[in-house]
């Protein structure tokens, strides 16, 4: 009967760092995208911070569930050759684990950012 329970005990053990990852995986906190290329990055208090590759980004966020909507967000305005700002245009999102889904003022999709 020990070893039964200290297996039952091994098992639970191991299985408590996988729930812990799951709920994490579907926050939208975190670095999305290639911070050499296009990235936003959105922090536990609701900054947001990131580049479409030739612009800064600055605003806050909101989420409710794996809707994410940018608020208040400012960009520069620089010139830049062969650079696609799209990036700019971000109104809202979706998460689905590692991958969020970016939305423009018109609900249409504008690209997709990978979790870093």
């Amino acid at each position: 009967m020990r070893a039964t329970s200290l297996g039952a005990a091994l098992i639970l053990g191991a299985m408590i760092p996988l729930a812990g990852c799951a709920s994490a995986s579907d926050s939208p906190v975190g670095t999305w995208g290639d911070p050499d290329v296009a990235y936003l990055e959105l922090g536990p208090d609701g900054a947001l911070s990131g580049s479409d590759g030739c612009n800064r980004l600055s605003g806050s966020w909101e989420s409710d569930g794996p809707a994410v909507t940018f608020v208040g967000v400012a960009v520069t305005m620089r010139a830049c050759v062969d650079v696609d700002d799209w990036l700019g245009r971000l109104d809202t999102a979706e998460v689905d684990r590692d991958s969020m889904t970016v939305f423009n003022r018109a609900g249409e999709q504008i690209g997709i950012l990978d979790r870093n």
